[in-house]
């Protein structure tokens, strides 16, 4: 599968616009992920396969599935995110363990996570 990075809520604004340049320099197929494809697979969505839509729960904060090629891409994208200044603190990487998960199922765990890690922040 060609590196690809998934983005939730950013479509037509400025930070969306910033991530795509960021990872469209990288060599990443920029995806901004369509409310109704919330509760499709995840996995299904970064290889495009989404041919149906599925309604559904859907959340509001921003979020990133980077789906790279390599440790050495995502290193990349991950330092120019910080160097532009560019902050979207749901994060995540498409793994084997996720690849099934829905998107609302991943935000939830994410978001699980930064809330322990920040203090609820």
């Amino acid at each position: 599968m060609r590196a690809t990075v998934l983005c939730y809520n950013l479509k037509g604004t400025n930070k969306g616009r910033k991530i795509g340049m960021i990872f469209g320099f990288l060599g990443y197929k920029v995806r901004h992920v369509e409310k109704e494809e919330y509760l499709l697979p995840v996995g299904e969505v970064a290889e495009g396969r989404t041919d149906g839509k599925a309604a559904g729960t859907f959340f509001e904060e921003e979020m990133l599935v980077m789906c790279p090629e390599n440790e050495r891409m995502l290193d990349q994208a991950l330092m120019r995110m910080r160097k532009e200044k560019v902050q979207v603190p749901l994060k995540a990487v498409l793994t084997e363990m996720n690849q099934n998960w829905t998107s609302v199922a991943l935000h939830d765990e994410i978001l699980r996570e930064h809330e322990k890690m920040t203090g609820g922040r």
